[in-house]
């Protein structure tokens, strides 16, 4: 320790005012509770004494910069009691900031940049068969055509998987146990070791057509079906009436398809036995490259089995991601984008608050600059104040982003981000968002020290707060700032008012099905069960039967189809007459004559199969209104012939009816229903009979006189009545599927937005609150000249706004060229208008509205003036 303060007195020729001055700050410490010694102490060494003299004479021993900052930091957490507005709003500022960015870039890492955690997972793809334009299926190869496959020179290994639910007994029903059979390399492919025990690997299945009877279990089927508990390694699971060993556990992030169980492919030298194949291509070879490898490689695969492709092959590679994400991968870039606008409206915010009370205590600053106060102490006081704000509110935003990492995926869409995303804080946005916010706090709390070095001290003492023109510097910092903040809210309100519109769209368009009370439940056939097509279709037609008899359920129905709005299921089609045979592509749906009845879909023209036709496969087909339209729109449709290439048994476990050649005749004709989705025009439609092919699962369609799911048990009772062997799936609703796939996203993405972009509004609201206060405090004596004058209070009230208009004009005009300008690349990711002339003209009505009634309040207090008590002061 060493003597570093040595004694010394005030000067006596200090003013009565710096004096003055001085005794207030002692008395307003006294009246916090300090003992007066130590507030004369501190008040004189605040205001920036430098020597630290004490009346008493005793001298001061202590590490001068610990000290120093020791006395900041005080008189800093007192200055944010003393002003809890003002202190409130600028760490909520910086904590909405910090906090929302964060979260939104946690999601884009989690989402688009680290969704998987298998080896090279960025190369790792689906690979796509399309007919013509048309998707159709993943890849399906059979054993032998798979070993060939994996020899292709652009590929750095392959996998062959096959997915279907199991049987698992042990309750009242036999419980389903969806099973992802995988080839003995896919672990190694993985590249994920497990969390206990082992994975199988291809020494352990050295005949593929009869592999063990092993299992790896998924994380979540691990920790509910056994509890977490390791002895789980060596159990026996039964499934299909089969026994198999758990031999390892795969950690949580290890989700391939969503499986409960891995086991290992049986995979047969039956070339009508396929299995889906995925593949990773080789670092540094483009995607267009292996695309053309693969294409070449799978049309000579398809020359040995022609059923099982289309006649016009072309391949698609698509990286994993793309299936889950998709187009929504933009919306999420351009909400992030969304939330650094609401980060830089913050930190302007802090900003025009800090400029605002730094003006304010100009005079503040001369007092301490008159009593010995060098210009480092006073920038160091006033950073430290900026500093202990700028992180109060960067601590607050880490809580923010720690509860927001956690509950974000409850908020998300399903199907918009893959099992195995992992959502966590994202430290260095995390970093970089607090360091921005404490610097924009640093860099314009300690502005107002760089005045108090201007040589005119004497007049900055005599004048106070009291000018009469205000100081034109200030002013035009804080319109460019209040601009930019009206500018960047104004684009926020544009894209929330988009997506308002394109949800308004959605939810408004003709469905030409009745959704309410219908549910989809799905059948899947244990392996090896009504291997014959009579025997099959005999089942799935007492199925449908019995739950059309459960009380309660109006009318049930047999369909191989995905719900509307989607339907995902595209045929190569010729159209008997139309343009010499080229072919079409349609959308196809198996159903039974009962489907349009359940789901209350008219007729318009013709008539629908009968259920005896359905037994006996009658090549009958009913097309949509789009079909009749684009294909006969001036003859009739009734009695024309299809042919639908993929209306074929083109696996082992798909049964063709006997009399099926893939020709149908149209003998109705209905209205549309959404089957691309709810954005997209509907797709031409062909409907079919069930029975032409029976697949070894099926949806029952119910509609029920009250909520569908509680008949959940009454079904899946008169099924484990019919055969005790089979089990169902998870029954969802149409308006589940309705919102899960047209809606859900449309609405998180406008709740997202609108919630930016209101706040983003109060914030701008609350800065613009913070100028017209400091113009106020500014022209105080000016305007109770005025008044005194004989000016009308209205005169003052105008003269505060017109000072603020400026600005606000100026911010509109900013804000709706970026908003046309940055038109194309919004509108193509939200899927809505940005220029739309009303509801731009809503949005400046709405930003004038509150940005006037911000201003209000400080001009009415200025109109208020007494114009007594200013001149008395003066």
């Amino acid at each position: 320790m060493r003597q570093i303060f040595a004694r010394r007195r005030l000067s006596k020729d200090l003013s009565e005012e710096i004096q003055q001055h001085l005794d207030e700050k002692i008395e307003e410490l006294v009246a916090d509770g300090m003992p007066r010694k130590e507030a004369v102490y501190c008040a004189r060494r605040q205001f920036g004494n430098v020597a630290l003299v004490e009346e008493q004479g005793r001298e001061v021993w202590a590490w001068p910069w610990i000290e120093n900052r020791l006395a900041d930091l005080s008189f800093a957490f007192r200055q944010m009691r003393r002003e809890p507005f003002f202190s409130v709003v600028v760490c909520l500022s910086l904590a909405l900031g910090i906090g929302v960015t964060t979260v939104m870039f946690s999601v884009v890492y989690a989402v688009l940049i680290n969704p998987y955690p298998y080896t090279d997972a960025d190369r790792m793809m689906h690979i796509h068969i399309f007919d013509k334009d048309a998707f159709l299926t993943d890849l399906l190869l059979s054993s032998s055509q798979f070993q060939r496959f994996q020899d292709s020179r652009v590929l750095d290994g392959a996998i062959a998987m096959d997915q279907a639910p199991m049987s698992e007994t042990g309750g009242d029903f036999p419980e389903s146990v969806l099973a992802g059979h995988i080839s003995g390399n896919a672990f190694e492919f993985f590249g994920v070791p497990p969390l206990i025990g082992r994975e199988f690997t291809p020494q352990d299945v050295t005949d593929p057509s009869h592999p063990p009877n092993v299992a790896v279990l998924s994380y979540h089927y691990w920790k509910k079906h056994f509890a977490g508990q390791r002895t789980a390694i060596g159990r026996t699971l039964r499934l299909n009436r089969e026994n198999y060993t758990v031999i390892g556990v795969l950690p949580a992030r290890f989700a391939w398809w969503d499986s409960d169980v891995y086991t290992p492919l049986a995979y047969s030298a039956d070339p009508d036995r396929t299995a889906m194949v995925f593949a990773r291509i080789k670092a540094g070879i483009g995607l267009s490259v292996a695309e053309n490898e693969v294409r070449v490689s799978i049309q000579e695969l398809a020359k040995e089995t022609p059923k099982h492709f289309p006649r016009e092959i072309k391949v698609g590679l698509v990286p994993l991601n793309d299936i889950f994400v998709g187009s929504f991968a933009g919306t999420i870039y351009v909400l992030l984008g969304a939330v650094s606008l609401l980060l830089v409206i913050g930190c302007a915010n802090v900003s025009i608050l800090l400029l605002a009370r730094g003006r304010n205590r100009t005079h503040e600053m001369a007092v301490r600059a008159a009593i010995g106060g060098t210009r480092r102490r006073i920038l160091s006081q006033l950073l430290t104040e900026s500093v202990a704000l700028a992180l109060t509110g960067g601590v607050v935003g880490v809580l923010l982003a720690i509860a927001g990492s956690t509950l974000i995926p409850r908020f998300l869409p399903d199907g918009t981000f893959p099992s195995e995303a992992a959502f966590g804080l994202s430290m260095p946005v995390l970093l970089a968002s607090t360091i921005l916010a404490v610097l924009s706090g640093a860099v314009f709390g300690a502005w107002p020290a760089i005045r108090v070095s201007s040589p005119h001290l004497n007049e900055l003492l005599q004048l106070g707060n009291r000018t009469l023109t205000g100081n034109k510097g200030a002013k035009r910092s804080h319109d460019i700032l209040v601009a930019g903040q009206v500018a960047l809210t104004l684009v926020l309100l544009a894209a929330a008012g988009a997506t308002v519109r394109s949800l308004h769209r959605l939810t408004h368009t003709p469905l030409g099905y009745d959704p309410h009370n219908v549910a989809w439940l799905t059948i899947p056939l244990r392996d090896g069960t009504y291997t014959d097509w009579q025997k099959r279709i005999g089942y799935y037609a007492q199925v449908r039967e019995d739950v059309a008899g459960i009380p309660g359920i109006q009318s049930a129905a047999i369909a191989y189809t995905w719900a509307p709005p989607l339907s995902l299921y595209r045929s190569s089609a010729q159209i008997r007459g139309w343009r010499n045979g080229e072919n079409q592509t349609l959308t196809i749906q198996q159903v039974s004559p009962q489907y349009f009845s359940t789901l209350r879909i008219g007729l318009l023209q013709g008539r629908f199969w009968t259920e005896s036709e359905t037994l006996h496969a009658a090549c009958l087909g009913i097309i949509n209104a789009t079909m009749a339209h684009r294909y006969w729109p001036k003859d009739d449709a009734l009695g024309q012939m299809v042919h639908l290439d993929e209306l074929k048994a083109r696996t082992s476990w798909m049964l063709q009816a006997p009399r099926n050649d893939g020709w149908v005749q149209i003998v109705g004709v209905v209205s549309d229903t959404p089957n691309d989705g709810l954005k997209d025009p509907v797709l031409p439609t062909v409907y079919v009979p069930y029975t032409l092919v029976a697949d070894d699962a099926f949806d029952v369609v119910v509609r029920t006189e009250s909520d569908p799911l509680t008949f959940v048990r009454s079904i899946r009772d008169r099924i484990h009545r019919l055969d005790a062997d089979q089990m169902t799936l998870e029954m969802t609703t149409a308006e589940e599927r309705l919102n899960s796939e047209g809606l859900a996203r449309e609405r998180f993405v406008m709740v997202v937005f609108l919630a930016f972009a209101f706040l983003g509004l109060a914030l701008g609201a609350i800065g613009l609150y913070s100028v017209a206060s400091y113009i106020v405090s500014r022209r105080t004596h000016e305007f109770g000249v005025r008044i005194a004058l004989g000016a009308h209070r209205a005169d003052v009230l105008n003269a505060v706004l017109r000072s603020i208009l400026p600005a606000v004009l100026a911010g509109l005009a900013s804000g709706l060229l970026i908003n046309l300008a940055a038109a194309k690349l919004t509108e193509h990711w939200i899927d809505g208008s940005v220029r739309d002339p009303w509801m731009l003209a809503t949005i400046t009505f709405l930003v004038v509205f509150v940005t006037t009634l911000a201003s209000l309040r400080p001009a009415s207090r200025a109109a208020c003036i007494d114009p007594m008590e200013v001149l008395r002061t003066d």
